[in-house]
């Protein structure tokens, strides 16, 4: 239990290092994307809006109490389920602005007038961003390296998505080099690119870290109640819920009613109840209890 909480611990501050790095690159490629009136670089901070939220919810499931073990069962509440709504709603909104702007970019574009592109890329600016995205890098990759040494799901989910999408970063800082150099049309061409991709990195990381939103019945009690009953001394089971993914990780929590004569033995009966539904599920963490007893205790492995 020792080494287990200390790899949630660990999990825990990789993750909140990582939200701060990525939290201080959103809010210098968002203000230097308004001064400079990149378009590019507005896009590219919803990336980085993508990663914090994903970093949040690794947050969450690590210091979740229902996340014994440091096994993170995946299901969220109706707090995350509102923020992920809120977040679709914030890169709707700025996406569609966002791509209307580099439409009317492209219009002017063969226009010879003064105030078409006004993007004022410098060196400085470059310079600055490079540093930024290189920390946020190198925060990612040192967790990237720990998690091959803790057993967390949220952490390694977390590092797989935002080093998926890193080389748009390389992409955006390149790109503004270019625009630096005169080819000015680059920075509403990116953008679109960007919107676009934002919408796909939303979707995939919704679907990789909240398949279950509101935290919908993982097994049919019916199922989970015929199998603890297929245990010597179990006589009835209820109270049933389960939560999570069947296959990655699911939690379950029961009450069992025993024999008289299997009381002595309740911890046992218990481990064979949770072994039972592993035996059929994978990888589970139960939660069980002894029905009609005024003080319970959970029973099974400790």
């Amino acid at each position: 239990m020792n080494g287990s909480g200390y790899q949630r611990r660990l999990s825990y501050r990789l993750l909140l290092m990582i939200l701060w790095a990525t939290l201080l690159v959103f809010a210098v490629e968002l203000t230097a994307g308004w001064v400079s009136q990149s378009l590019s670089l507005l896009a590219e901070s919803l990336h980085t809006l993508i990663d914090v939220f994903s970093t949040l919810l690794g947050l969450i499931a690590v210091a979740s109490p229902q996340r014994t073990l440091g096994k993170e069962i995946w299901g969220h509440g109706r707090g995350e389920a509102a923020g992920a709504l809120g977040l679709s709603a914030v890169l709707g909104f700025a996406g569609i602005s966002i791509v209307m702007l580099a439409f009317n970019q492209f219009e002017t574009a063969w226009q010879v007038t003064q105030g078409a592109f006004q993007v004022q890329v410098t060196r400085p600016l470059v310079v600055l961003l490079w540093v930024m995205v290189s920390l946020m890098l190198t925060a990612v990759l040192v967790a990237a390296r720990q998690s091959h040494a803790v057993s967390s799901l949220a952490l390694k989910l977390n590092v797989q998505h935002i080093l998926a999408d890193a080389w748009l970063s390389v992409l955006v800082l390149v790109g503004l080099v270019a625009v630096a150099h005169g080819y000015r049309w680059i920075d509403p061409l990116l953008s679109i690119v960007l919107v676009v991709l934002s919408f796909r990195s939303l979707w995939k990381m919704l679907n990789g870290q909240l398949p279950m939103l509101l935290r919908p019945t993982a097994i049919a009690p019916e199922a989970i109640a015929q199998i603890a009953c297929q245990v010597e001394g179990v006589t009835r089971c209820t109270r049933i819920l389960s939560r999570g993914m069947v296959g990655r990780q699911v939690w379950i929590e029961l009450h069992l009613a025993l024999h008289p004569e299997f009381m002595i033995i309740a911890n046992t009966i218990g481990e064979r109840v949770e072994r039972s539904l592993r035996e059929h599920y994978g990888p589970v963490r139960a939660q069980i209890w002894l029905d009609e007893q005024p003080h319970s205790e959970p029973i099974g492995p400790k």
